[in-house]
């Protein structure tokens, strides 16, 4: 077979560069960051506890919280209505503790709501550690936060469920509220999920002091070494179709 003409052959090469560039650009692109780069916060009682230690771990980043004790996902999404506004970047909707855990749906249609209101915005969700019902526990309202932080891209999920089960020592006599240190690690694992949802926006955000913070995947240097390997195949893909025409 007879190779093409050579101003045949530089044209597809340089169709051939065009297309992997915009694959490329496409693959490593964020997605477009929403809001001005604040934070809103809603939640119960874990939730009051929790927020006096944000700020230590998240230096420099406006932080709005409206929390209440007692609260269900219901009167939590009321809170998220009353001080969300377009300034903000990432919304911390930390509920469910006080869902009747044998109608995780409730959960999960407040979720829904939330999401439905802040577009491209990112949210954190903690898992839940809440109390046993009737001889139920939170299990459902679990699945219900995993279900909807694999449907909507760039959700994180802190796993407060497993930090509480692991480490009781982390609670009051309750079994539910965090102790000082509790309430200290909790915001460090809620922090470090608005950190991942700055890098997710691309958005970079004050680095927080998260010395003795839980170890937790580096989202921002795993993407830029993820993005070094896509150009590098890219490249040797585009220097092997080059050859194919030399």
């Amino acid at each position: 077979m007879s190779e093409p003409p050579q101003p045949i052959a530089k044209i597809a090469v340089a169709a051939i560069a065009i297309a992997i560039a915009v694959l490329l650009a496409a693959l490593a692109a964020p997605a477009r960051a929403a809001g001005g780069g604040s934070v809103l916060v809603v939640g119960d009682s874990l939730e009051v506890l929790t927020s006096p230690y944000l700020k230590r771990y998240l230096p420099g980043v406006p932080l709005t919280v409206n929390a209440e004790g007692g609260y269900n996902s219901y009167q939590i999404r009321e809170l998220f209505e009353e001080s969300y506004d377009s300034s903000q970047s990432v919304i911390v909707f930390d509920a469910g503790t006080n869902d009747n855990p044998g109608y995780p749906q409730i959960l999960a249609g407040n979720l829904a709501a939330v999401a439905a209101t802040i577009g491209e915005r990112c949210m954190v969700v903690p898992t839940i550690h809440g109390l046993t019902v009737n001889g139920v526990d939170d299990t459902g309202k679990n699945r219900a936060v995993e279900a909807f932080a694999a449907s909507r891209r760039g959700t994180q999920m802190p796993d407060w469920a497993q930090a509480a089960e692991t480490r009781p020592e982390l609670l009051e006599a309750d079994g539910l509220h965090p102790t000082p240190e509790g309430a200290d690690y909790r915001a460090r694992l809620i922090a470090r999920g608005v950190e991942g949802c700055f890098a997710f926006l691309g958005r970079r955000s004050a680095e927080p002091a998260l010395e003795s913070a839980p170890h937790l995947t580096p989202v921002g240097r795993l993407a830029k070494r993820q993005g070094s390997l896509l150009r590098s195949l890219g490249l040797s893909i585009l220097l092997t179709m080059i050859g194919s025409y030399a």
